[in-house]
C-alpha cells in the first residue's frame, strides 16, 4: 500500500488485483467509509509499489487524500513538518489501517 498524494483528508482508497480480489476490496467500504475514504476506485499503487505490482503479480493499494492544496506545499519552501496537519496524517493513517486489517483478517 502506497500513499504518496500527500498527508491531506483521505477520500478514497485505490485498489489493483484480479476482478474477484477487486470485488472483496469493494465489500468493505462501508466498513472503511466512517473514516473518510467513502470512494474505493480500481487502480491502486503508485511509482514507488509498482515494480511489485508488475514482477510479483502483487495486488497494490493506495490512498487517495484531497489533493487540492497538493501544490501549494509539494517541493516548495512550504514542504516542511511544521505544515503537515496532524489530524489529516492521522486519518489518512487509521484509513490504511483499517484496509490492511481487513486485508491480513480476511485475504484477498
Amino acid at each position: 500500500m502506497e500513499s504518496d498524494a500527500g498527508g491531506f483528508t483521505p477520500r478514497a482508497l485505490g485498489f489493483s488485483g484480479t476482478e474477484e480480489q477487486f470485488q472483496k476490496f469493494l465489500s468493505w467500504r462501508e466498513l472503511i467509509a466512517p473514516y473518510g475514504c467513502s470512494e474505493f476506485v480500481s487502480g491502486g499503487g503508485g511509482a514507488d509499489i509498482g515494480p511489485l505490482s508488475r514482477a510479483l503479480k502483487t495486488p497494490t493499494a493506495s490512498l487517495n487524500p484531497d489533493t487540492q492544496r497538493y501544490f501549494d506545499i509539494h517541493h516548495a519552501r512550504s514542504d516542511v513538518f511544521e505544515a503537515v496537519n496532524k489530524r489529516e496524517l492521522e486519518l489518512g493513517a487509521v484509513n490504511m489501517a483499517a484496509l490492511i486489517y481487513l486485508v491480513d483478517k480476511y485475504g484477498l
